[in-house]
């Protein structure tokens, strides 16, 4: 982890490293978010802590912002607004008197700063400096200046959680949370990693109708995302069936719910990988084969409920032809000879 570009480069220079700025990853995401709204929701459903209550759809506005605080978080936020194509006005106390007209030096919590800065014609702001105290106390005075500017700040201390919140601020960048999911889901997950780095090409249309999908299964809180391998090893009931040559078993009928079999789970399929090759946003009436792993996001009940399809003969013939069949050899025999077996 680095907050310096110029470090991640020399660490790039000892093989293939994953480098995690946190910087670099909040400006990208906010370029997401000015860019493509719906993919940038899409990364949220799938970024957050599962169970939580969805954020309120947040999206940032086009137009001039103001940024207090040119260090390296400062210059990061800059320089990916005027990547979009945003006009950006500076304000830092610790700069020289430049002729640069974007930049004015002063306080940001002085009311002729925020007036020479043009707060209130301003679309968006951004506390970027270093200091808790410092972006509460510039949330608070440019909440009075322009109370509905959508504003942009960045934590840093944990014990600060409440103060923020109460604060309202629209994004908060915490760096240490930033580099904590990355690694979390580069070592735990690299399949759903590799899935959400990718959400932003796919574009608004697709990440849009993944949304929906996902509203419609999982409901409004938070899904959790995890792979399942279909290999005798990992799920020994679905592998017999995939490997003895019975009838096809889409996707479709995997998810169904052991308990309601003509209802599905509360899941869906990101992603089927085969061969090296990612399927992404796989149809219902996708076939399985052995050797898949398939990337699911849903609710833990699901995940429960999928766990007995791969692994019980008895919940996957269920699953798969709609009633329950008989496992042990006695109820075999006693459901082959008919009901009259059974009253002897």
């Amino acid at each position: 982890r680095t907050v310096s570009p110029e470090i991640a480069e020399r660490m790039r220079a000892f093989g293939e490293p994953a480098v995690i700025n946190p910087f670099d990853r909040f400006g990208d995401h906010l370029r997401i978010a000015l860019r493509s709204p719906a993919s940038f929701r899409l990364i949220e459903w799938l970024t957050g802590e599962p169970g939580t209550e969805l954020p309120p759809r947040r999206e940032p506005p086009r137009g001039r912002w103001v940024i207090c605080g040119y260090g390296r978080f400062g210059r990061e936020i800059v320089a990916d607004l005027r990547s979009e194509g945003l006009e950006v006005t500076i304000i830092e106390p610790g700069m020289p008197a430049a002729d640069d007209p974007s930049i004015i030096v002063g306080y940001g919590t002085e009311p002729d700063v925020l007036e020479r800065a043009r707060l209130r014609d301003a679309a968006g702001f951004v506390a970027a400096t270093d200091n808790d105290t410092t972006n509460l106390s510039l949330i608070a005075a440019v909440r009075r200046a322009s109370p509905d500017i959508f504003i942009v700040a960045r934590r840093n201390d944990e014990p600060n959680t409440r103060l923020f919140d109460a604060a309202a601020a629209d994004f908060v960048l915490v760096p240490a949370e930033v580099i904590a999911h990355e690694v979390l889901a580069r070592t735990t997950g690299p399949l759903a990693a590799r899935f959400i780095d990718a959400i932003p090409a796919h574009g608004e249309s697709w990440s849009a109708a993944m949304l929906t999908r996902l509203a419609e299964r999982c409901g409004s809180r938070v899904p959790m995302l995890w792979r399942v391998h279909l290999t005798p090893r990992e799920a020994p009931a679905l592998a017999r069936w995939l490997g003895s040559g019975k009838r096809p078993v889409s996707l479709g009928d995997l998810l169904r719910d052991p308990a309601i079999p003509d209802q599905a789970i509360r899941a869906v399929a990101l992603a089927v990988v085969r061969d090296g090759k990612t399927l992404r946003a796989p149809p219902d009436e996708h076939r399985l084969a052995l050797g898949d792993e398939i990337l699911l996001a849903g609710r833990r009940s699901a995940r429960h409920a999928l766990a007995g399809t791969l692994h019980a003969s008895g919940t996957r013939d269920r699953v798969l032809l709609g009633a329950h069949r008989p496992t042990g050899w006695l109820w075999r025999r006693l459901a082959g000879t008919g009901a009259s077996a059974v009253k002897r």
